[in-house]
């Protein structure tokens, strides 16, 4: 246009002589009339991946006003020719560029090393300079889950998020219990909700044990994610930086971005690593007392010379390879972005695998001179496991691998787990033991003739469109959906103890077929433009998610009259078949259907870059309940830094503020609570005979107060990061059985307050001296819990007062009205006046009904210390984390009491034993405290070696530059435990529910690994 308006200008001149008069005179004049000419300049800002940045600041040196990138990063300003656009964002090295004849200036920022990662990823998948947010968000790189990898790459989360709290299984790619900030609701859900790319991420069931038989746990919906395609994960712990994803984001958030093609040479890369476990922490048993006569138990006499048996013998040397491959490239109009990985893992108990494998595709591409942007992507999960271990003594093979009586028995014998049985023609069960009360088989039938396996397959495909109708102003539309088809069989062997067969001597068989589907749309109007001073930032948007769960068990003992092992339907005991199609508890439908439609509002409002005012509203109408509900959040921050002079060794300072509400619908298990449900059995269709509030009935619902501070010192080496939070959680769900006399069974009601308040902070350093950079940093929390008031309210049925106090969770872990979510309640021993204990006439000690608080399972804070060190070619990494305070429970411990087999007992009885009089009562003594959990209450405080990754880069000249950072590493995990009071490592759950939290029952021991890793690309 400007070569057009110039040549245009010429033949003007020529056309009316004074060209030819005055050639230099005249061209001149037309070089000054071309050259106050302005122009709209266009183009997009990008950082040095390739991704666009948003909120970057453009400016014409030396005059005043300017604009920014909006959320596609891109921008438009008036200059002309000989101008100097400056561009400017925090975190990335200003850069000038003088204005040509050019109308398009695409630019890309280098980052700044003295000032990295302050661009983030918000709800909705929104990028956001971290000075304009009014609330704590967290960030990690893709290193921080592929340096020193997991199965599972929730648990490389473990000590690096201030708040963050995980608990996991054992099992290669179990399932992880992820709490943010606390919990919050006492029958609904409190992990933290995973997003990927924007969109929300079912829950997938774990394992289960219904009606005799149980599915393996194939771990969560995002365990099964492919690690290497994780670009950055955000974590939004409060309610303010999660608002916009509606209730099931009360918990938080853990959203994950994805990888994407990159313009350029195609390039590749590989990671691929190998690592051996072995168990962390065991229980300790005695070898040198054996059993009584026919007995399976440590209580008979002391054995001449001690065995050397020792449990850790029975665990394999677990193995997990990991690797992963990906190839990206494309042009500037349209990039590809391929992946495939694979995860195989040979758990430390015999027999228990996993395999995994994933494929992904993504298309990222513009069109219609960048007005319309299209991103497509594809990805398929296949895995399988077998034998996922638990915990609990039904079929676990550690409850007698623990309990074995080694100092009068030879274990190895029982390594041959089968023997062949003439009369009834197959192999039975080499095991002579079957104590009652515990459920005791042969550690390695167990594990070889008690089969679980899961087969998973998973799909998931999205696309999003974005059309630009101007520098500021987007349409954005987003469809994915998640399909996920689990098919689950129990086979039980033949002479397996008829407990777990239903007294079946032939075997028993079961089938689960599992449906998890999950569709989600959503469209959004994204307006971002700068008016002199202020700039605007709106998002106006809509979404609606559609949840079907489809759950059938069927299965039974195998008919005693036809063939045992073979294990079909069509063997199954008719009398005894057993169908269960209930999803969720005893909710009688088959299948679980849940919509969410949602309409929300967001937007920010920024003075002169330093001062930002955030106002977010969402409301949801769910199926779950009658009426619609309302939630909104505001916020300010203030770059202080850039308001006033601050002394210099301040580099950046910033105060933040937020008030956020979120509801949350009713839990999935009472989903039908306003509806009546229909429960078909064999007698027909009958109403199910309960009452809730109805049309009263309302969501959970969570105020939350944070506060905090973004600092920086020492030119941005020194970072700061502080959060206060409060937050009342009210309108629990509450059922409870109605009174006889009313004709119903239950009656729903909203009631309770839980609140939760802590602290978050951050410390690091960035030190440089020459070729060598060490990286500190320190993450710190606590979160202090209390639980205001539970159900006090009438009865609509009966006009009486109903009154509850305590809310038991299972294994002595118990929420008490006034105290804190997670006491550990147990009977406390019978007491003198002065406190002292009050013996029986056999001197031993005796419960009382009186229950205790003696603890609880929630740390008191958690103090994390995580180290990068580099030198020419060579890196060094380690996380050093713990938790202190909080207690645990071990039912392991009181059963070892109680057999006589734990190292404690033998001790005792070394020592002389217990006497009543010159009677000995050591078994008596033993087996009275082992009735209960009072004396197996530890201290949950555990301070531990997490992590350690040691590295060499090999130089790309070595092969002739055509490989590139090809690096190899020896990675560790749980290297070793520092200090740790309780007889198990703390860390591993039973289950990632509410329920049984902190209690351990013959849990598999968490793992210590030690391994090798390669990278490269091309």
């Amino acid at each position: 246009m400007k070569k057009s308006l110039q040549l245009t200008c010429l033949l003007l001149y020529a056309s009316t002589g004074l060209y030819a008069a005055a050639p230099n005179d005249h061209f001149n004049r037309a070089i000054s009339f071309h050259s106050v000419y302005q122009d709209v300049i266009k183009g997009t800002v990008k950082d040095e991946t390739g991704a666009t940045l948003p909120g970057v600041t453009i400016t014409i040196k030396g005059a005043q006003g300017g604009t920014q990138t909006n959320t596609s990063g891109q921008y438009s300003i008036t200059a002309k020719t000989g101008d100097v656009l400056v561009f400017s964002f925090i975190g990335y090295q200003r850069k000038e560029v003088t204005v040509g004849t050019q109308s398009t200036i695409d630019i890309a920022l280098t980052p700044d090393s003295k000032n990295l990662e302050t661009v983030v990823v918000t709800a909705l998948g929104i990028k956001r300079s971290t000075k304009a947010l009014t609330y704590n968000v967290q960030t990690l790189n893709t290193n921080a889950v592929n340096d020193v990898k997991d199965p599972s790459f929730v648990n490389s989360l473990t000590g690096k998020v201030a708040g963050l709290t995980l608990t996991h299984s054992s099992a290669p790619g179990g399932s992880t219990k992820a709490v943010l900030r606390g919990n919050k609701s006492i029958n609904g859900n409190n992990n933290a909700l995973y997003v990927v790319d924007g969109v929300p991420l079912p829950s997938l069931s774990s394992s289960s044990v219904s009606d005799g038989f149980q599915i393996s746990d194939s771990g969560d919906g995002i365990s099964n994610l492919n690690p290497d395609d994780i670009e950055e994960i955000s974590v939004l712990s409060g309610a303010s930086a999660s608002a916009l994803y509606g209730g099931a984001a009360s918990n938080g958030v853990i959203l994950i971005t994805t990888k994407k093609g990159k313009s350029g040479k195609a390039s590749l890369n590989f990671n691929s690593s190998v690592t051996f476990d072995k168990p962390f922490v065991l229980p300790k048993v005695q070898t040198i007392y054996g059993a009584e006569s026919n007995g399976f138990n440590g209580w008979g006499a002391q054995a001449a010379n001690a065995s050397n048996y020792d449990p850790k013998d029975f665990f394999n040397t677990g193995k997990t390879y990991a690797n992963a491959l990906s190839i990206s490239g494309g042009t500037e109009k349209n990039q590809s972005y391929f992946s495939a990985a694979s995860t195989n893992a040979q758990g430390i108990i015999p027999n228990n695998k996993l395999d995994r494998y994933n494929f992904s595709y993504r298309n990222t591409s513009s069109f219609f001179n960048d007005k319309l942007s299209l991103d497509a992507n594809v990805a398929y999960t296949y895995q399988k496991a077998l034998n996922m271990p638990g915990q609990g003594q039904y079929y676990n093979p550690l409850t007698g691998v623990y309990l074995f009586p080694s100092a009068s028995a030879d274990f190895n014998q029982y390594k041959n787990y089968e023997v062949f049985n003439p009369a009834r023609n197959i192999n039975v069960q080499n095991w002579p033991y079957d104590p009652s009360g515990i459920a005791l088989q042969n550690p390695y039938w167990v594990a070889n003739r008690n089969l679980f396996a899961t087969e998973r397959n998973r799909i998931l495909g999205s696309v999003t469109a974005k059309y630009n109708f101007t520098s500021y102003l987007n349409l954005q539309g987003r469809a994915k959906i998640d399909r996920t088809t689990d098919f689950g069989t129990t086979k039980l062997y033949a002479t397996t103890i008829p407990v777990l067969t239903d007294n079946s001597n032939n075997g028993k068989y079961g089938e689960r077929n599992a449906l998890n589907s999950q569709t989600y749309a959503d469209l959004l109007l994204n307006f971002n433009k700068t008016f002199d001073k202020f700039s605007v930032t709106a998002t106006l948007g809509t979404s609606i998610l559609n949840t079907k769960i489809r759950t059938t068990d069927i299965g039974g003992p195998l008919d005693p009259f036809k063939v045992p092992n073979f294990f079909s339907l069509y063997n199954i005991d008719p009398a005894k078949l057993n169908i269960n199609p209930a999803p969720y508890g005893s909710d009688p439908r088959p299948e679980y259907r849940e919509q969410n439609q949602a309409a929300f509002f967001t937007g920010t409002l920024g003075y002169k870059n330093y001062l930002f005012l955030d106002i977010t509203g969402r409301n949801d109408w769910n199926s779950s309940l009658p009426k619609s509900f309302f939630y909104p959040a505001v916020g300010l921050s203030a770059v202080i830094s850039e308001m006033a002079k601050l002394p210099e060794f301040i580099s950046f300072a910033k105060l933040r503020v937020s008030y956020a509400e979120v509801g949350n619908a009713i839990p999935p298990q009472y989903a039908y609570a306003g509806n009546p449900t229909y429960p078909v059995s064999s007698g027909g269709i009958s109403l199910n005979t309960g009452k809730s509030l109805g049309s009263e009935l309302k969501p959970e619902r969570s105020k939350s107060f944070e506060i905090g501070t973004d600092l920086k010192f020492l030119k941005n080496k020194l970072s700061l990061t502080a959060t206060y939070y409060k937050t009342n959680t009210f309108n629990q769900f509450f059922r409870v059985p109605a009174a006889p006399s009313t004709g119903y069974t239950y009656v729903d009601y909203n009631a309770g307050k839980v609140r939760n308040q802590g602290l978050e902070s951050s410390l690091s350093y960035n030190a440089n001296f020459g070729e060598f950079t060490w990286t500190p940093t320190v993450n710190f929390s606590f979160n202090r819990n209390k639980v205001i008031d539970l159900l006090n309210t009438i009865d609509p049925t009966t006009g009486q007062t109903v009154h509850i106090t305590s809310v038991s969770l299972s294994g002595s872990s118990v929420i008490l009205e006034g105290s804190s979510y997670g006491d550990i309640q147990v009977k406390d021993y019978v007491r003198n006046t002065d406190g002292s204990l009050k013996l029986d006439a056999s001197g031993l000690p005796q419960y009382s009904n009186n229950l205790v608080v003696v603890g609880n399972v929630n740390p008191k804070y958690q103090l994390s210390f995580n180290n990068s060190f580099s030198y020419k070619k060579f890196s060094l990494s380690f996380l050093i984390d713990g938790r202190f305070g909080g207690n645990v429970v071990s039912n392991t411990e009181k059963v070892l009491d109680q057999f006589g087999m734990s190292e404690r007992s033998a001790a005792v009885r070394l020592a002389g034993g217990v006497k009543s009089g010159t009677i000995d009562v050591t078994k008596d003594y033993f087996g009275r405290i082992s009735s209960e959990y009072t004396s197996y209450v530890y201290s949950a405080t555990n301070i531990r070696l997490r992590e350690l990754s040691f590295g060499y880069t090999i130089p790309a000249k070595v092969f002739n530059n055509k490989i590139q950072g090809l690096q190899l590493s020896i990675i560790g995990r749980n290297l070793w435990m520092i200090h740790n009071k309780a007889p198990f490592d703390p860390e591993v759950i039973t289950l990632t529910g509410n329920s049984f939290q902190g209690f351990e029952d013959f849990s598999v021991p968490s793992l210590r690994s030690i391994g090798f890793s390669l990278k490269f690309n091309l």
